[in-house]
């Protein structure tokens, strides 16, 4: 009886141990996250998408874009050219981006979510090396050449340390 009582307490005392670990090594890494709402549900490729940050040091950082999406939505791919800018205006990097949004066999969302909303999320550059302190702009487009792009219900950045 006092052996189990001890082996109930031992695992006991393990579980939350791990639960401590698990809860505490999820902890958010992201430096900044915004994100712009297209009200009408239409992105207009004559409008690209600017975000402001701040950098506060000079080191590397990941940068991210995630897109909420509808069913709507005409395509399984998406088009998205990219620009950082330097606090100095310079034009670090201009990229093109071709990220997958639905299956393009079955038509299945590949996002998370349900219904007809989903969301992913996409890398845009590994360790970018922010080497001057200042505010940079991140500039997103959408190229898909159609000039209002349905479907697209926002659009956003999201840099981690």
């Amino acid at each position: 009886m006092q052996f189990q009582k001890k082996l109930s307490f031992s695992l006991l005392s393990v579980l939350i141990l791990l639960l401590v670990f698990t809860f505490s090594s999820c902890g958010n890494n992201s430096l900044y996250e915004n994100h712009k709402e297209f009200s009408t549900g239409f992105w207009q490729q004559d409008k690209p998408q600017s975000f402001e940050v701040e950098i506060n040091d000079s080191q590397n950082h990941s940068i991210f874009y995630h897109l909420r999406y509808t069913t709507d939505y005409d395509y399984c791919n998406s088009y998205i050219n990219y620009k950082v800018f330097s606090p100095t205006g310079k034009i670090l990097v201009e990229k093109m981006k071709l990220d997958t949004l639905f299956d393009c066999t079955t038509g299945k969302p590949l996002g998370e979510g349900f219904g007809t909303i989903y969301t992913r999320e996409f890398e845009l550059e590994q360790n970018f090396d922010f080497s001057e302190k200042g505010k940079y702009k991140i500039e997103l487009e959408q190229m898909m050449r159609k000039d209002s792009l349905e479907g697209i219900q926002t659009v956003g950045i999201r840099i981690t340390n």
